[in-house]
C-alpha cells in the first residue's frame, strides 16, 4: 500500500474524538451520500455489539445474500473493519478509496473515525451489498454512523465506558445509545438493568419505534448441553455457537430477534438449516478464543472496560478456568477507567499478573500509574510483575511454568500481543 494516504488518515488521529453529525454529514455529501442508497442494520451497545454484528453478517450471508461488515476498532489491520462476505477490503483497493476522500474532502476537518466510516459506506454502495451491518463506534445519538436510517436498530447492553463524551450516570449513557432510535424503525434491546428500560421505551413511543426486548418479547437460554435455547417468532433449540462465552448469549438473542424483524419485513425467510450452519462457522478474533501453543492453552477475550470484566469472570467460572497466568495492558483516554476495580475482579483466580505497557493511539495505564494507584493494595501488588512491552510479555509468558494464560484488556494490547505471538509460533 502507498504510505502517504494511510499516513494521511492515521494524522487525523490527532484530532481525537469529537462526537457530533456535522462533520460527517459535509463528507459523506461531498462523497455523493453513498449511504442513502444502501440498506444497513446498525448496532449500539457499550459491549457486545462487535459479536452482534459478526453473527448476523454470517446468518445473512449463508442466507445468500452480498454483506458488508462494519466494525471498529481493528484488532491488528485497519482492513478488519471494512468486510464483505466476511472478506477483509484489499490493501489496494483501501488505498484508492483514502486517495478519493482526501482528494474531495481536502482540508476539511475530519476525524479519524469520521474518515472510515464514509469509506465503509462508500465501499459498501459502490460494491452493491444487500445489507451493511454498521457497529456504532462510540455512543449513539452523535456517533459518526447514526447518519443512517436502518431497517432495525439493536442496542446489545448498556455499561460504563467513555463517561467523558456519553455522560457520568448509566441514565445519561442510556440517553446517548437511545439515539440510534429511528422513527418508526423496529429496535431490539438487549439484557439491560430493568431501571434503564423505560428509557427506551419512552423514545420508542416518541418516534412509534416498535421495540423488542429480550426476556419480555423474546427469549435465550443456556442448555445442559452447553448450546442455547432461542424462543422468538421461532423457536430454535440446541444451538452451537462458535462464539465462546456466556455472555454471547445475548448477542446471539439480539442477532436472531433483528433476523427476525428482517423477515417480518419480506427481506429474507429464515431456514433453520442454514441458520445453524451460519452459528457454527462465526469467527470474531479476541473474542474468547482459546490458542494452544507450546504446550500451553491461552484465551484471548478483549474485556476493555468493568461490566466487560465482570461477564468475562462469569464465562471463567462457568468453564472452570482459573489459576492461570494474567497478562493485561489497560487503556484509559478519558482518565476515568476503573482499572483497579477491574483488576480485582479477576484477582481471585489468577495466580500471577502481568501488568504491561503497549503501543497505542490511546493513552494507556503506564506502569507508573499502576504502581501508584495500587500502592494501598498490598495483596494485589503480591501478585504483579510489571513488563515494559508487549514483545517481553510474550516471552515471558510462553517461558513461563504456567500451563494456562489469559490475555485480556485493551483491544490495542490485545492486537499488539496477538502480533508478538504470532512471530514467537514461528
Amino acid at each position: 500500500m502507498e504510505k502517504n494516504y494511510l499516513n494521511w488518515l492515521n494524522s487525523h488521529q490527532f484530532y481525537g474524538i469529537k462526537p457530533g453529525l456535522k462533520r460527517i454529514k459535509e463528507i459523506l455529501k461531498r462523497l455523493g451520500n453513498p449511504h442513502r442508497y444502501i440498506k444497513t442494520i446498525h448496532i449500539a451497545g457499550t459491549n457486545g455489539k462487535g459479536s452482534t454484528a459478526s453473527i448476523l453478517s454470517e446468518i445473512l450471508l449463508e442466507h445468500g445474500f452480498k454483506v458488508g461488515l462494519y466494525t471498529s476498532p481493528h484488532l491488528i489491520q485497519l482492513n478488519e473493519r471494512f468486510k464483505i462476505n466476511g472478506k477483509k477490503i484489499e490493501n489496494e483497493r483501501l488505498n484508492e478509496y483514502l486517495k478519493y476522500i482526501k482528494k474531495n474532502i481536502k482540508d476539511y476537518p475530519a476525524t479519524y473515525f469520521e474518515i472510515t466510516t464514509a469509506l465503509a459506506f462508500l465501499y459498501f454502495y459502490e460494491e452493491k451489498v444487500d445489507i451493511g451491518v454498521i457497529e456504532c463506534g462510540m455512543g449513539g445519538r452523535l456517533d459518526a454512523t447514526n447518519i443512517i436510517n436502518p431497517e432495525v436498530s439493536i442496542i446489545t447492553s448498556i455499561g460504563w465506558d467513555h463517561t467523558k463524551y456519553l455522560g457520568n450516570t448509566l441514565e445519561k449513557i442510556a440517553h446517548e445509545k437511545a439515539g440510534i432510535i429511528k422513527r418508526e424503525t423496529p429496535c431490539v434491546l438487549g439484557d439491560l438493568s430493568e431501571n434503564l428500560i423505560p428509557i427506551f421505551q419512552k423514545k420508542a413511543e416518541i418516534l412509534k419505534a416498535p421495540l423488542f426486548i429480550v426476556g419480555k418479547d423474546f427469549y435465550i437460554e443456556f442448555n445442559k448441553k452447553n448450546n442455547w435455547n432461542y424462543v422468538g417468532d421461532h423457536k430454535f433449540e440446541d444451538l452451537n455457537l462458535n462464539l465462546k462465552g456466556y455472555y454471547q448469549g445475548n448477542n446471539l438473542s439480539c442477532a436472531l430477534k433483528a433476523l427476525e424483524i428482517l423477515e417480518r419485513k419480506e427481506f429474507l425467510k429464515i431456514t433453520e438449516e442454514k441458520l445453524r450452519k451460519a452459528l457454527g462457522q462465526v469467527k470474531v478474533s479476541g473474542r474468547y478464543e482459546f490458542l494452544n501453543i507450546k504446550g500451553k492453552t491461552i484465551l484471548i477475550d478483549t474485556a476493555h472496560n468493568l461490566d466487560g470484566f465482570i461477564a468475562l469472570k462469569s464465562s471463567l467460572l462457568k468453564d472452570n478456568f482459573k489459576d492461570f497466568l494474567l497478562i493485561l495492558g489497560i487503556t484509559n483516554e478519558e482518565g476515568d477507567k476503573p482499572f483497579v476495580k477491574m483488576i480485582e475482579i479477576l484477582l481471585p483466580l489468577a495466580k500471577k499478573i502481568y501488568l504491561c505497557e503497549f503501543n497505542s493511539p490511546r493513552k494507556i495505564v503506564s506502569i507508573r500509574e499502576w504502581k501508584k494507584s495500587l500502592e494501598k493494595f498490598p495483596t494485589i501488588l503480591n501478585k504483579i510483575e510489571f513488563v515494559e512491552n508487549c514483545e517481553r510479555a510474550v516471552k515471558m509468558g510462553l517461558e513461563s511454568d504456567f500451563e494456562k494464560i489469559l490475555v485480556t484488556g485493551s483491544i490495542y494490547f490485545v492486537g499488539e500481543y496477538l502480533k508478538n505471538l504470532k512471530f514467537e509460533k514461528i
